[in-house]
């Protein structure tokens, strides 16, 4: 799964995303991208150690791992984007159970893999998003104190 392109492309964005979260983000936003990037390696070293192309129940369990974790920080935070990204995880997992259980005719199976993918960019760009706009208003605060 490694020699893909497009597995190659999403694990350096979950490393993007983490590298920027740690940078310029506050606590939440550090622990919810490693939470990310760790599912987003994590199954991709799954699926190329057992040679699997789709693992849908270890996948299923992680997307339901992560928006657990999510939803913890989402409290412990109060965080509206954290929020979001536990709402998107959730959506993730329903149509990974709805897959599982086999609710999606094997005609659809290009539009399954097409959310996967746009939903998993959205969680992304959700934590890029929460990470940019505190990192903003902390700016403008701090220029505003030193005027």
């Amino acid at each position: 799964m490694f020699q893909t392109l497009a597995s190659q492309v999403v694990l350096a964005l979950a490393l993007i995303t983490v590298a920027y979260a740690f940078w310029k983000g506050g606590p939440a936003e550090r622990v919810g991208s490693v939470f990310n990037a760790s599912l987003c390696v994590g199954v991709t070293m799954f699926q190329a150690l057992s040679d699997q192309a789709f693992g849908t129940l270890p996948i299923l369990i992680a997307d339901g791992l992560l928006a657990t974790g999510f939803l913890i920080l989402a409290f412990r935070y109060a965080s509206l984007w954290l929020a979001s990204a536990m709402l998107l995880e959730g959506a993730i997992f329903t149509i990974h159970a709805s897959s599982l259980i086999g609710l999606l005719p094997e005609s659809h199976v290009y539009y399954y893999y097409a959310a996967m993918n746009a939903l998993g960019m959205l969680v992304m760009i959700t934590i890029l998003i929460g990470t940019t706009a505190p990192w903003l208003r902390r700016r403008k605060r701090a220029t505003a104190l030193s005027a």
